[in-house]
C-alpha cells in the first residue's frame, strides 16, 4: 500500500534533472513544435541559420523536419549540397508519399522542398485538402519540431506561414535594408492580420552588444507605432567559420563546433527548448498542415500582403 500511495504522489520535480526532461519529452510525444523563420530582405544568413539551427536542435535528441520555401540557388539543399529530385507538389498530386520526397540532410534532420507545393495550397478542392493531411498524420517518422525557411519580405508565402506556425522569428542584419525590411514585415503582420508576437534573432553582428543594441532601436519603435511584442531571441555573430562549413556543404554546429557562431547557435537550441510546449490538438503535425490550408486559402480569397 505504501508503494502504491508513493506512486500516486510521484511528481516529475522529485527526479533528476535529466531524468525529468526525459518525462517531459515522453509527455510530449504527440505534439510538434512548429516555428517559421522569415526575414524583411535576403542576405541576412537566414537559411544557414535554419540549417544550423535543425542540426544544433538534433543533437539535442530532437527529430527535426524541415519545409524549404527557398528554390533555385538560394534553396536549402543548395547550401547542403543535396539535390531534391520531388517536392511537396508530389505528394499533393499523390505521385509520392512524403516520406519520398524527403531529403536526409546533416544529423538525421529531413528536409522537404516545399516552394511549389506551398504556393498551390490555397486552390487545392476539399479532396486533395483532405489527402494532404492524411499524408501528414500518418508519416511514419515521428517529428518533434517543424522548422520553416520563409522566403524573405512581404512577397513570400509568410502570411499563411505565420498563421498556421505556433512561433515565427524574424531574423534581422544591422543593415539598414534588412532593419527597414524586418519592420515593415512586422507592420504588415500586425496590422493587417493581428499578429502581436515575434521573437528577434540578430544576424551577422559582432557580438551581444551590436545585436542587443539593434533589437533595442526595434523594440522602441514597435512600442511606439505598434502593438507587439517582440521578444530578443539571440543572436548569430559574424564568423568566416559560417562560411567555411558552408563551402564543405556542413553545418557549423557539426563542422566547427568550437566556433563562436557554433556556440550561439546552440544557445539559440536551448533557447527554443524553453518556450512553451504546444498541447493538444494545436500540437498535432496534421493541424499544422490544416491551418495552413486554411490560412492559404483566406489569403488566396484576397487577404494579400
Amino acid at each position: 500500500m505504501r508503494k502504491q500511495r508513493a506512486r500516486r504522489g510521484f511528481q516529475v520535480a522529485d527526479v533528476p534533472q535529466d531524468q525529468a526532461e526525459g518525462l517531459r519529452r515522453l509527455l510530449a510525444r504527440d505534439t510538434v513544435r512548429v516555428v517559421t523563420l522569415t526575414s524583411g530582405r535576403t542576405g541576412v544568413g537566414k537559411t544557414s541559420i535554419v540549417v544550423n539551427l535543425a542540426a544544433a536542435l538534433a543533437r539535442r535528441g530532437r527529430r527535426v523536419l524541415v519545409l524549404d520555401e527557398q528554390q533555385g540557388k538560394g534553396g536549402m539543399e543548395t547550401l547542403l549540397g543535396l539535390a531534391a529530385r520531388y517536392d511537396l507538389m508530389h505528394v499533393i498530386r499523390r505521385e509520392k508519399t512524403l516520406d519520398e520526397v524527403m531529403l536526409r540532410g546533416p544529423e538525421g534532420v529531413d528536409i522537404i522542398s516545399a516552394g511549389n507545393g506551398l504556393r498551390a495550397l490555397g486552390e487545392l478542392g476539399p479532396e486533395d485538402q483532405d489527402g494532404l493531411v492524411q499524408s501528414f498524420r500518418h508519416l511514419s517518422k515521428k517529428v518533434d519540431v517543424v522548422l520553416v525557411d520563409a522566403i524573405a519580405g512581404v512577397a513570400s508565402h509568410v502570411l499563411p506561414l505565420s498563421l498556421a506556425s505556433q512561433e515565427i522569428v524574424i531574423v534581422v542584419s544591422p543593415h539598414s535594408s534588412s532593419i527597414k525590411g524586418a519592420y515593415a514585415l512586422i507592420k504588415v503582420l500586425n496590422q493587417n492580420f493581428a499578429m502581436h508576437r515575434f521573437h528577434i534573432l540578430a544576424s551577422k553582428v559582432k557580438n551581444e552588444q551590436e545585436a542587443r543594441a539593434l533589437y533595442d532601436n526595434m523594440a522602441e519603435a514597435a512600442v511606439r507605432f505598434l502593438d507587439v511584442s517582440l521578444d530578443f531571441m539571440g543572436y548569430v555573430p559574424f564568423d568566416e567559420k559560417l562560411g567555411q562549413a558552408a563551402r564543405i556543404f556542413r553545418p557549423v554546429v557539426e563542422a566547427f563546433p568550437a566556433a563562436e557562431s557554433a556556440r550561439a547557435l546552440r544557445d539559440l537550441a536551448e533557447t527554443m527548448e524553453r518556450w512553451p510546449q504546444p498541447s493538444g490538438e494545436d500540437g498535432r503535425l496534421e493541424a499544422f498542415m490544416q491551418r495552413l490550408i486554411q490560412s492559404s486559402r483566406m489569403a488566396a480569397g484576397g487577404f494579400r500582403l
